[in-house]
Formats: C-alpha cells, structure tokens, sequence
C-alpha cells in the first residue's frame, strides 16, 4: 500500500510539474526567434526531465526524512525512468502503414531520442543522490514550492490527483509490459526497407 501511495503522488508531482514547465515552455517559445525554436526545444525536453529528477529526489526526502538508498527510493526512481519512456512510439506499427515511406525512420528517430533523454537523466539524478548540490539550488527550491503550492489549490489540485490516479494506472500496467517483456524477450526487428521502393499501390480505374 505504502508504494501504491508513493506512486501514485509522484503522479500528482509529474502532473503539476507538467502544468507549470508547460506554461514556462510556451512563453520562451514566443520570446525566441523561430530559427532556433525546433533546437531549444529539445535542449527543454532534456532540461525538463532533469529538473523532474531533482523534484523526485526531494519528494523522496521529505517523504522518508532523508535521502538513503532504500527500496522507496529505487521505486520512485523505476517510476520516474518509465514516466520519462512514455511517449515511445511502436517501429513495428510505422511499418506497417504502407502509404508514409519516412515514418519509420520519423519514429526511430524519436525513440532512439526519448531513450536518450530517459537515460541521461536517470543517470545524472543517480548521481545527484551522492551528491546532492543540485536539491537546495534556488531554481529547484523555486520549482518545488511552486509545485507543492498548486496542488494545494482546491480545484486544480483534485484535477492534478486525479491525474495522479491515472498515472497510477498507467504505472501498474507499465510494469507489467516491462516484466512481461523481460519473460519472453525483446521482439525481432521490423524488416529493414529498401529506400528505392515505391509504396504499394492499387490502380485507381
């Protein structure tokens, strides 16, 4: 019961956190010239989870009294790892959609990304665990009394656990796919295409 509750109010954490860098996220887009908007927004995404990582830490430290290594600890950081994977998209269905010839390449692409902004980012907060500068910075103080207080708010904070039970959902059936996929292995690679192929086609009489 006690890691039902952890995760599901890391839920509510990752929700408030979204809610606030959301509207940080869309005022620096408007303030910078749009040549360099696409590059700074993946330069965000990556500061974004770091940012998340440090708030996971702190959680975990005001929750427990301290910040030790303990099997609290390790669930919020497996769960954090997961949260950051969400957005991976399916080769295998890119594939199969015979009419878009670069949307698997797109979606490689993409993947190969959010695994690395997941791994860096659990690697640094790992880091950060033995070394914990980054937990008393005034940006992540800022970022954390910020959040806290949002959630406190009557209506917007029963939206954001709301949210949080969802997110709790979605975890349990994370962890599911993830220990299932250790069971039976990872799946064959689609079959690679061959870039001088044309798409199918019916004739149109």
């Amino acid at each position: 019961m006690k890691a039902l509750s952890l995760i599901f109010h890391l839920g509510v954490l990752f929700s408030a956190f979204a809610f606030i860098w959301f509207w940080l996220q869309l005022l620096l887009m408007v303030i910078l010239p749009e040549n360099i908007r696409t590059s700074f927004r993946y330069f965000l995404q990556l500061l974004q989870s770091l940012f998340l990582g440090v708030l996971v830490l702190k959680f975990v430290a005001k929750t427990e009294g301290a910040l030790t290594v303990n099997s609290m600890l390790v669930l919020s950081l497996i769960t954090y790892f997961l949260y950051l994977l969400r957005n991976l998209r399916s080769e295998q269905a890119a594939v199969q959609v015979q009419f878009y010839s670069n949307l698997y390449k797109k979606v490689k692409m993409k993947n190969e990304w959010e695994w690395a902004v997941a791994l860096i980012s659990i690697s640094v907060t790992i880091l950060w665990i033995f070394f914990p500068v980054a937990l008393d910075s005034v940006v992540t103080q800022w970022f954390y009394e910020q959040t806290h207080d949002l959630i406190q708010v009557p209506i917007i904070g029963w939206i954001f656990k709301l949210a949080g039970f969802f997110f709790l959902l979605a975890t349990l059936i994370r962890f599911l796919a993830a220990i299932t996929w250790m069971l039976r292995g990872p799946k064959s690679k689609p079959p690679k295409r061959d870039p001088e192929d044309f798409d199918e086609f019916e004739e149109i009489k």
